[in-house]
C-alpha cells in the first residue's frame, strides 16, 4: 500500500475530508468551520482537491469533528474503498457497444460507505453517553439500536464494536425471542438468530455457554412453529454440545431456564413423562426467581397429561414462590390456570371467585391476549354456574376476537365450546351454521390439510344432525394437539 493510501488527507484527497465533515454530522462547510475555526473557503478547497491542508490543520479537522484515531482509520478505509472502487473502473476494458459500469461501481462503493458510517455514527452516539458522569446506553437502548439493522449490518456492527458485545444483550434478545415467539414465530427467529450472532462475540470464557443457551432459544422457535419437531430437538441437541464445551463463572446464562425450554419441546410432542423429568432436573438448579416460572409449566404439562388435580397441587406450589409485585405475568398464570384446572374438574363453584382476580391481573398486565382468553374463562365459568346467555354471548365476543387476530384455533376452539352449548339444546340449525364458518375460516387461513379434513368430517356430521357431545370433545382435544403437532390425523 502506498504512503498516500494509507494517509489520504497528505495527498490530494478531497473525499477523505467530506467523509470526516459528513461523518461528524456537519452538512454545511461553514458549521464545520465554525467548529474548527478554518475558514469555510480553506475547507472547501480541501475537499475539491485544490489546496493540500498542513499537518497541523489536518488535526484541528480531526479534533473538530470529534474523531478518535480509530475512527480516522475507519474513514481513511472507507476512502480506500472509493480509490479502489474508481481504480477498478478505469481498468475495465469493455466493447464500446456495452456501456462503462462507472455509476455502478460507484455506487455499490458508496453504498458500502454510507451504510459503515451509518452504523459508525451509531456506536459513536452509543460510545459518547458513557463521557464523563453520564451513564453509558442501557441494554434495552442496544437492543433497539441493534434490531433497527439488517442481520448483515448488525454482523458488521459486531466487528467494528465492543458496545454490542454484550452477554446481557445477547439475554436481552433471547428473551425477546420467547416473547414474541407465540405472536409472529418470524420475528422471534429473528431475535433468537441474532442473539446466536452476539453470543459468538462475547469474552471467549463464557462464549460456548452463550451460544449453547442462544440456540436452545432457536430451537423454542422450531418447538413453536410446530411444522417439525425434528428441527427442534437438533437444536437443542447442538445447544447442549455447546454448553458442555464452556463454563460461566458469572453465572449469567440459566441451565435451569435451558432445561425448561426443551422441557416445552418434549410437552409439544406429548412425550409428558420426559418432558416433567427435565422439569424436575430445572428445579434442582433452578435460582429463587426461576422457580415460579417452572412450576408454573409444570403444571402446564400435567394439565396437558390430563392430570389436573396434581396440576392444582403443583399450581399452589408456584404462587408460593412467585412475586406478584415483580413477576405479575407468573401471578396471572397461576391463578388463570389453577380457575381452568377446576374448570376441567367440574368444580366451578371453587373456580368462580377466582375470575374476578384473573381478570383484574389480566387488566393491569394490558395484553390484549390475556383480556381475550380471561373472556374465554369467564364464559366458560359462566356456563359451568347454568348462566347460559352470558356464556354465549361472552363466547361470541372471544370468536371475533380470534377471528380478527386470526388465531384460526383458538377460534374453532370456541366456537366448539358454543356448540357444546347449542347441543345440549338439540339446536342443529345454529350448529350446521358454526361447523361451516370453522371449514371456510380454515381454509381462508390455509390451515393445514389434516386439520381441515377433520373439521369437513365433523361439518358432514353436523349436516345430518349427528353432532354429540362425544364427538365435538374430540375433535376439541384434536386441534388442541394439531396446532402442537400439524400432521396429525384426526381419529373422528
Amino acid at each position: 500500500m502506498s504512503e498516500d493510501e494509507k494517509n489520504p488527507e497528505s495527498s490530494g484527497s478531497g473525499n477523505f475530508f467530506f467523509l470526516l465533515r459528513w461523518w461528524a454530522n456537519f452538512r454545511k462547510q461553514s458549521d464545520f468551520a465554525a467548529r474548527t475555526g478554518i475558514p469555510a473557503s480553506e475547507i472547501n478547497r480541501f475537499e475539491q482537491d485544490k489546496q493540500k491542508p498542513q499537518a497541523a490543520t489536518v488535526r484541528k479537522l480531526i479534533e473538530g469533528a470529534g474523531v478518535s484515531e480509530r475512527l480516522v482509520e475507519f474513514l481513511r478505509w472507507c476512502y480506500r474503498l472509493m480509490r479502489q472502487a474508481r481504480s477498478m473502473d478505469e481498468r475495465v476494458a469493455l466493447p464500446p457497444s456495452q456501456p462503462r459500469p462507472s455509476s455502478d461501481l460507484q455506487a455499490a462503493a458508496w453504498e458500502a460507505v454510507e451504510r459503515s458510517l451509518a452504523m459508525a455514527q451509531a456506536e459513536c452516539r452509543l460510545r459518547q453517553r458513557q463521557v464523563g458522569d453520564r451513564p453509558g446506553p442501557s441494554v434495552e437502548e442496544l437492543f433497539e439500536t441493534l434490531s433497527s439493522f439488517s442481520f448483515a449490518d448488525q454482523r458488521l456492527l459486531l466487528e467494528a464494536s465492543l458496545a454490542y458485545r454484550d452477554p446481557l444483550l445477547c439475554i436481552h434478545f433471547c428473551r425477546e425471542s420467547e416473547s414474541a415467539a407465540a405472536n409472529d414465530p418470524t420475528i422471534a427467529m429473528k431475535l433468537a438468530e441474532t442473539a446466536l450472532l452476539i453470543a459468538c462475540y462475547v469474552p471467549e470464557v463464557i462464549r460456548p455457554r452463550a451460544q449453547g443457551w442462544s440456540t436452545g432459544f432457536i430451537g423454542n422457535v422450531h418447538r413453536v412453529i410446530g411444522s417439525d419437531f425434528a428441527v427442534a430437538e437438533r437444536s437443542f441437541a447442538q445447544a447442549w454440545r455447546h454448553w458442555k464445551l464452556g463454563e460461566d463463572p458469572t453465572g449469567l446464562f440459566s441451565e435451569a431456564y435451558l432445561l425448561d425450554l426443551e422441557a416445552s419441546l418434549h410437552r409439544a410432542q406429548r412425550r409428558f413423562a420426559h418432558a416433567l423429568k427435565l422439569q424436575a432436573s430445572a428445579l434442582r438448579v433452578a435460582r429463587p426467581d426461576e422457580v415460579g416460572t417452572i412450576l408454573l409449566n409444570t403444571a402446564g404439562t400435567l394439565q396437558q397429561q390430563g392430570n389436573h388435580e396434581e396440576a392444582l397441587r403443583v399450581l399452589a406450589r408456584a404462587a408460593k414462590a412467585i412475586d406478584g409485585e415483580r413477576q405479575p405475568r407468573l401471578l396471572y398464570g397461576a391463578v388463570f390456570n389453577r380457575a381452568s384446572n377446576l374448570l376441567l374438574l367440574g368444580r366451578t363453584e371453587e373456580a368462580a371467585p377466582l375470575v374476578p382476580e384473573v381478570r383484574l391481573l389480566a387488566d393491569r398486565l394490558g395484553n390484549g391476549i390475556d383480556g381475550i382468553r380471561t373472556t374465554w374463562l369467564e364464559a366458560n365459568c359462566a356456563s359451568g354456574l347454568g348462566r347460559r346467555e352470558e356464556a354465549l354471548a361472552k363466547l361470541e365476543e372471544v370468536r371475533q376476537a380470534f377471528a380478527e387476530k386470526p388465531l384460526p384455533f383458538d377460534y374453532a376452539l370456541a366456537s366448539l365450546d358454543v356448540i357444546l352449548l347449542y347441543r345440549e339444546e338439540n339446536r342443529f340449525a345454529e350448529i350446521k351454521v358454526l361447523a361451516a364458518e370453522i371449514l371456510e375460516f380454515f381454509k381462508a387461513k390455509k390451515v393445514h390439510r389434516e386439520a381441515i379434513a377433520a373439521v369437513l368430517l365433523f361439518q358432514e356430521a353436523a349436516e345430518q344432525e349427528k353432532v354429540t357431545a362425544g364427538l365435538v370433545q374430540r375433535l376439541k382435544t384434536y386441534l388442541s394437539e394439531t396446532r402442537r403437532r400439524p400432521g396429525v390425523r384426526f381419529e373422528g
